[in-house]
């Protein structure tokens, strides 16, 4: 029963996570874009790369795909641990 549980727990999680950045929720994968080509800049002025400072090639269309994978396969996980628990 606690399996069904923590497995109920995590693909709720996963499911509210892959939601956020499928639906792009509060523009959360246009965040994680800027973010991620920020800390490639700073990384880039701290090492001497010039190569670091352009922007990333992977765009918030990446963050999206990772959504749309996380998201049916946390609802899947979350229908698991809730069928565990029911019957457990």
């Amino acid at each position: 029963m606690a399996v069904g549980i923590v497995l109920l727990v995590f693909g709720v999680g996963a499911a509210g996570w892959g939601a956020m950045f499928l639906f792009n929720l509060r523009g959360a994968a246009d965040k994680v874009t800027a973010r991620r080509n920020a800390v490639r800049a700073v990384n880039g002025a701290r090492s001497m790369d010039l190569t670091l400072t352009e922007p990333s090639r992977i765009g918030p269309w990446f963050f999206r795909l990772v959504g749309g994978i996380v998201l049916p396969g946390g609802l899947f996980l979350g229908f698991i641990g809730l069928a565990l628990t029911l019957t457990g």
